[in-house]
């Protein structure tokens, strides 16, 4: 017998809102630790891109498998299951003690992620009927996913000023039980009726050639781009992708509707926000990485430069996107948003062992900035240009696109960085024997294993001369970064039409009705 429930969208968008800030804090939180992770764990500078990496990569690779079987299954049931693998990740995690295990475990810690972030936007849409309560809705999501990315590393700041860097997985664990809770007492369920079978073909497909894609770029600076390894991982993942295309071309249950691509908004916005995401995950991968090796700051010291202003732009600018986007359209939005990005990377580049933080704060600031403008006008434009009952694949996609930019930027943005080091830092005049030289000249990483080792009268500039060095290599990815912000911003200019049409029909489960702040029928 079905039990009548009134369902209240103001509570289940603040469980919706919870469960996205511990995922996205999961995320973010470790930026501050990764020096603490070389000391404590001996982790090299490429396991430090795969401690990141990992939960990113396991995250993009399962997104649309996640969406596919939260439509599938019910998108409430997912949501809990994914958050229940977020708890068990965070715990196992708390408690590694190698750099093998701590990437095993982020990567359990990503599919939890995964199977979390496309529910919450699916069930956001097809809660929130109306347009512009939709779109306040939205706007809201968008606040916390900014708000728990930023606020990670203040966090982790914080908890490494008392504690070791396993704190910083530990503090997921009772928001995670929250979470779970207010999920199984407020939020409603929905599905997509026509998802008659799971496309497990098209989730291997897509799971292969996005990990394999993303471990050779990671593994690119230090194997050879040149070397067979690389390349044959570069040829796999674009057989396995062109291999997904076809299949979602012409199976009966996609997990993707490819069709939805030919909508120019949703594809325009789609390639911008990979853009935008690859220069802002790399900007602040690098940042947060100069401040503490370069700059000698303490993580919270680090966390307060960047995360504080950050954080109070977001707040100030993120309530006013849906009257943003009203007035000018997503098209300028996203446009403005991601040139904006080029802007803070190349102030953000200015940073030198020996500057201020005046500037970096600046810099920081308009990278919220353009967060907090294209963000919300992409996802409306992306979530809106598709069916409510495929939300979940729309969802999916707005996460999916993030990810690959994230995982990307930093991929790159470390490899780049090494790549400046390695050609500005020369290891000759410090008295070091052959081995330590290769060694020190390899990687900054490198470096500050043999400073012990440098004679005390040229110590001190040996470590100023690899800092130097490093703080170079950052700067060259960052005017990377705000060249790609650029070639986003002309694109999404040209792309995406002047206006887009806002869904205005939403539709539920055979089990449920809209939300409107009135009852729902929802069976037991």
């Amino acid at each position: 017998m079905a039990r009548t429930r009134t369902v209240r969208p103001v509570l289940v968008l603040a469980v919706l809102c919870l469960s996205l800030v511990v995922v996205t804090v999961q995320i973010s939180i470790l930026n501050v630790a990764l020096p603490s992770l070389i000391r404590d764990l001996g982790a090299s500078e490429t396991q430090l891109q795969w401690i990141v990496n990992a939960y990113t990569v396991a995250f993009a690779g399962v997104l649309l498998t996640g969406a596919a079987l939260a439509d599938r299954f019910g998108r409430r049931g997912v949501m809990v299951c994914g958050m229940l693998l977020c708890g068990v990740g965070s715990l196992a995690a708390a408690l590694s003690s190698a750099p093998e295990q701590l990437i095993l475990w982020r990567a359990v810690m990503g599919v939890g992620g995964a199977l979390v972030m496309p529910a919450t936007l699916s069930i956001l849409v097809n809660v929130f009927t109306e347009p512009r309560r939709r779109s306040g809705a939205i706007a809201t999501w968008t606040l916390m996913h900014a708000t728990g990315s930023f606020i990670g590393p203040l966090c982790g700041g914080l908890l490494l000023e008392w504690w070791t860097w396993s704190a910083c997985f530990y503090v997921s664990i009772p928001l995670v039980i929250l979470a779970i809770a207010g999920t199984l007492l407020w939020v409603p369920t929905s599905r997509d009726p026509s998802a008659a079978s799971f496309d497990v073909l098209g989730a291997t497909l897509s799971t292969g050639a996005l990990t394999i894609l993303i471990w050779g770029v990671i593994e690119g600076p230090d194997k050879g781009w040149t070397s067979p390894a690389i390349l044959g991982s570069f040829v796999l993942a674009l057989v396995l992708g062109a291999a997904f295309v076809r299949w979602e071309g012409k199976t009966s249950s996609p997990m993707l509707d490819l069709s939805a691509l030919r909508q120019p908004a949703l594809r325009a916005s789609s390639i911008s926000l990979v853009i935008a995401f690859i220069a802002m995950s790399s900007a602040m991968y690098l940042s947060m990485l100069s401040l503490q090796l370069g700059k000698g700051y303490s993580p919270l010291e680090a966390a307060a430069v960047t995360a504080v202003p950050i954080t109070l732009v977001n707040f100030m600018v993120v309530p006013f996107a849906p009257r943003l986007i009203a007035r000018f359209g997503t098209r300028v939005l996203v446009s403005a948003g991601v040139g904006t990005i080029a802007l803070s990377a190349l102030v953000i580049a200015t940073m030198t062992p020996t500057s201020g933080v005046v500037l970096l704060i600046v810099g920081f600031a308009l990278m919220a900035a353009a967060f907090s403008i294209y963000t919300p006008a992409s996802t409306e434009a992306i979530v809106t240009s598709v069916p409510p009952e495929r939300s979940g694949a729309a969802s999916a996609l707005t996460q999916l696109t993030r990810q690959v930019g994230q995982s990307l930027g930093v991929a790159v943005g470390g490899g780049v960085a090494a790549m400046g080091f390695r050609a500005n830092f020369d290891t000759a005049d410090y008295g070091l024997d052959a081995a330590d030289r290769d060694l020190a000249g390899s990687s900054f990483t490198g470096a500050l294993d043999v400073v012990d080792r440098v004679d005390a009268a040229v110590r001190e500039a040996f470590l100023l001369a690899a800092q130097q060095s490093f703080v170079i290599g950052v700067r060259y990815m960052l005017v990377i970064c705000a060249v790609l912000a650029v070639i986003g911003a002309v694109y999404a200019a040209v792309a995406i039409p002047r206006r887009t049409r806002p869904s205005l029909g939403v539709e539920l489960d055979a089990g449920t009705e809209p939300l409107g702040g009135g009852i729902v029928s929802e069976p037991r």
